[in-house]
């Protein structure tokens, strides 16, 4: 069962809570022309209501895999998917995915961009633009409703990115390596935002990064996967107070916990 962490800065809370998000026992392979690959094995994993959980692991381990097989995008071969209790297994749209690249489409606006999948899901445009407007500034958006995508730096496309899903009005959230492309003073940005807008919204967050010290300052908790097949080789509590900030990261809890990941990252890639 997963635990949750407190944001009052007292730590990680021990009792077992409700999983939002319950992977288990999960395999998913492909036939390619060169044969059978096989990308995830017996893949468990959980984040409970409000958690904020992180996956790292090699490039090519199934990861982004595993996403598409939580979204319900494809199905795995074995195993189960609960998200909030409910078998997510081929059912798109219990949870709000947002893919590596932000997708944004270069003939809309920033504002018909984010209400895409609320229209999508049938509501009238007209409706759909008057619930995303407030919201723009949130997103740090304000006054570039009317904007096209190439207009817009990488961090405000992301946040545009970050808003259509957000606005998908899911309690769970995938995020798959969504600041990846973005330069370091970018992303330490977005790392502050992010936590902020988190704190606020209350959203269960299922994160993907190669990033370990990216990993160690957001999350609660942080699973490590094998190179392909894709396995959990390991899980870290970071008990880290809350809020977080940037500057966290010179301390020496910190630099120990990031130790610890690189350590199993390390471990595994010489075995």
């Amino acid at each position: 069962m997963a635990t949750a962490a407190g944001r009052c800065g007292c730590g990680i809370v021990t009792q077992p809570v409700k999983e939002a998000i319950a992977v288990r026992g999960m395999s998913k392979g492909f036939r390619e022309r060169s044969g059978w690959v096989e990308a995830l094995r017996e893949v468990s994993i959980a984040a409970a209501g409000g958690e904020f959980v992180t996956i790292i692991g090699p490039s090519g381990c199934g990861k982004s895999t595993l996403f598409n097989i939580i979204s319900g995008v494809i199905a795995p071969d074995e195993g189960e998917v609960l998200i909030q209790g409910q078998d997510a297994r081929g059912r798109v749209g219990l949870a709000g995915y947002m893919p590596q690249k932000d997708l944004l489409l270069p003939w809309r606006t920033v504002l018909d961009n984010v209400v895409l999948g609320m229209e999508v899901s049938g509501m009238k445009a007209a409706a759909a633009r008057e619930q995303a407007r407030p919201m723009l500034g949130e997103f740090g958006l304000a006054g570039f409703e009317g904007a096209y995508p190439a207009a817009l730096s990488g961090g405000m496309r992301q946040r545009a990115a970050l808003l259509r899903t957000v606005l998908f009005h899911r309690d769970i959230l995938l995020l798959d390596e969504p600041f990846g492309a973005l330069d370091a003073l970018t992303r330490r940005a977005m790392h502050e935002w992010l936590l902020g807008l988190w704190g606020r919204l209350g959203k269960t967050i299922l994160f993907v990064t190669h990033d370990v010290e990216e990993a160690v300052l957001l999350s609660d908790r942080v699973y490590v996967m094998s190179a392909r097949p894709g396995r959990i080789i390991g899980e870290l509590a970071i008990p880290l107070p809350r809020p977080r900030h940037a500057e966290i990261a010179l301390g020496g809890e910190f630099v120990e916990l990031k130790r610890l990941l690189l350590g199993m990252l390390r471990g595994e890639a010489a075995a």
